[in-house]
């Protein structure tokens, strides 16, 4: 069930993330650079003061008038992600932002206990995800001020739990002109709950620990299902799953695509797993340029 102060809930965090000035530093990186871009490595701050990094990759021949659209791109649940410079080949400018405690950001923060899913997951104010969901947020400060940056042309495009960021990203925030959710995690949590795939797992482990907990994890869980949060999505979005993926199953995001009310498209492959595919690739680059006019 969606909370009935599910909008109020997030309307706050919003609010108390502009508390935090976003204090953005950018340090050349010469050696994630190429002929065609230019990489900066990029410290900026983010909700109740904590400290990010990224890398933000820029197309070296601006157009006339001299700014591009962007993507803003996440990690999938291990936190790790190369910078997609296919996109910037592209002519798109790229933030490949680490949400707290991920990738690059470790060296920022890093959970003192518990793992992501499961992190002060019977409090939603203390929940590992409200922070990441604002992390998100926070990179889309980054790029909308950036002065080489078109701030009406931003999309984001991820994979796994970049892909359900990506979701619950475009719900929060209007900025989002174009969504790519790949095979999106944090879906349908009840269900979600009793899978026994890596990391879905993590969910049912700690009921099996702590079983007098399950009523507040569920409590705390819908404020960020993306299950409940993509009737607010108004940018065209686009989705793939894989009939063979255990990690992220059919199940969990198919009632969340159906639930999307603004244009959007699912693409089914019967044999995918969980792994990239190159045909999907394909769709969701033209996406990104039909919708971003790249």
């Amino acid at each position: 069930m969606t909370p009935p102060d599910l909008l109020a809930f997030w309307q706050r965090t919003r609010d108390e993330l502009q508390q935090t000035p976003l204090q953005a530093t950018l340090t050349s990186a010469p050696e994630h650079s190429g002929r065609e871009y230019v990489t900066s490595a990029v410290t900026l701050h983010s909700f109740q003061g904590r400290r990010l990094r990224a890398w933000y990759s820029v197309p070296t021949d601006l157009p006339r008038g001299g700014t591009v659209p962007a993507v803003l791109a996440v990690p999938g649940y291990g936190g790790d992600k190369p910078i997609p410079t296919h996109l910037v080949m592209q002519g798109l400018a790229v933030l490949t932002l680490y949400p707290r405690g991920q990738g690059e950001s470790q060296q920022e923060w890093t959970l003192e206990h518990s793992t992501k899913l499961t992190y002060h997951v019977t409090d939603k104010a203390r929940f590992y995800y409200r922070g990441c969901y604002m992390d998100c947020v926070r990179g889309l400060d980054f790029l909308a001020a950036r002065p080489e940056i078109d701030a009406t042309r931003l999309g984001m495009w991820s994979r796994s739990q970049g892909g359900g960021l990506t979701l619950a990203t475009a719900a929060l925030d209007d900025r989002v002109r174009v969504a790519v959710a790949e095979e999106p995690f944090l879906c349908s949590y009840p269900l979600a709950m009793t899978l026994t795939s890596r990391p879905y797992v993590e969910l049912s482990d700690y009921v099996a620990a702590h079983p007098e907990q399950q009523a507040a994890m569920l409590e705390t869980l819908a404020y960020f299902d993306t299950l409940h949060l993509v009737p607010q999505i108004q940018c065209p979005t686009l989705v793939n799953i894989g009939m063979c993926d255990a990690v992220c199953p059919a199940a969990t995001i198919l009632p969340v695509f159906e639930r999307i009310t603004a244009p959007k498209a699912l693409h089914v492959y019967p044999d995918l797993t969980h792994r990239p595919c190159a045909d999907f690739n394909a769709h969701a680059l033209h996406w990104l340029q039909r919708y971003l006019g790249a």
